[in-house]
């Protein structure tokens, strides 16, 4: 005696069946589609917006690596922070937000890459994430804070440089050609920054875009696996009626 066995699938019968079950998967995709509405409108929208900066005017003796480096340093300062928010009671902004560290249990933690606020990206942007727009001017107006602070530093040690030289050369008349210059380009320095000029140029902030929730795909995967779940239950609720029907002929 042989048996044999019939492992082909039926692509004509399988398409039949979900055809005939086309309202029953029709309704979960719709169920699919509700649910993943919901899901974007439980969530709180989220935008990107970016502040990008350049060197303006630094004095000589600085290169536009250590005016970045400083601008780092001082974005990131909770003193400067506080310092800045005390005359700025109109703000939700907070330091926690946009800090690189965290304090848990007494241990000081360094934040994931994407988890603050905002991040200092390649010496030459400020990215910020938020879903609240008013936070964008406050970053633009911290940032400003703090390119004051450096023009008042590289002026005051400035003025050091050229105390310094004085002392050292009584009369310049005497000094090489080197030291002159030195001196003139650091006098031009300060009065350009005691006109006006800033250490850094920084451009308002650009317009946010929307990056979070991601709508479009939310709402494609959900109808995605809407559709696969309503063409699993036809094709199991099928196949639970086919055995019935078997059962009862034998």
């Amino acid at each position: 005696m042989s048996q044999t066995y019939d492992d082909e699938i039926d692509l004509f019968e399988l398409f039949q069946v979900l055809w005939v079950g086309k309202w029953l998967i029709s309704t979960f995709l719709v169920l699919a589609f509700l649910l993943g509405g919901g899901f974007i409108l439980s969530k709180d929208k989220v935008y990107e917006s970016n502040l990008v900066y350049s060197i303006d005017t630094i004095p000589p003796f600085y290169d536009g690596g250590k005016a970045s480096s400083d601008f780092q340093k001082k974005f990131y300062s909770i003193d400067v922070f506080k310092g800045w928010k005390k005359n700025k009671d109109n703000t939700s902004l907070s330091f926690e937000d946009f800090s690189k560290s965290e304090v848990i249990d007494g241990f000081v933690l360094t934040k994931d890459k994407d988890e603050p606020l905002a991040v200092i990206k390649d010496s030459a942007s400020i990215l910020v994430k938020s879903n609240q727009l008013p936070i964008l001017n406050d970053f633009y107006e911290y940032a400003e804070h703090i390119n004051v602070l450096l023009k008042v530093e590289y002026v005051s040690r400035a003025k050091d440089e050229l105390k310094i030289i004085e002392t050292r050369f009584k009369d310049l008349s005497s000094a090489d050609s080197s030291v002159v210059q030195t001196v003139l380009s650091i006098d031009r320095y300060i009065v350009s920054a005691e006109s006006g000029d800033k250490v850094l140029s920084v451009q308002r902030p650009s317009v946010p875009k929307k990056v979070a929730p991601k709508s479009s795909l939310i709402l494609a995967l959900s109808l995605v696996l809407g559709g696969f779940i309503g063409a699993a239950y036809v094709l199991i609720m099928n196949a639970i009626k086919t055995r019935r029907e078997q059962l009862a002929k034998a």
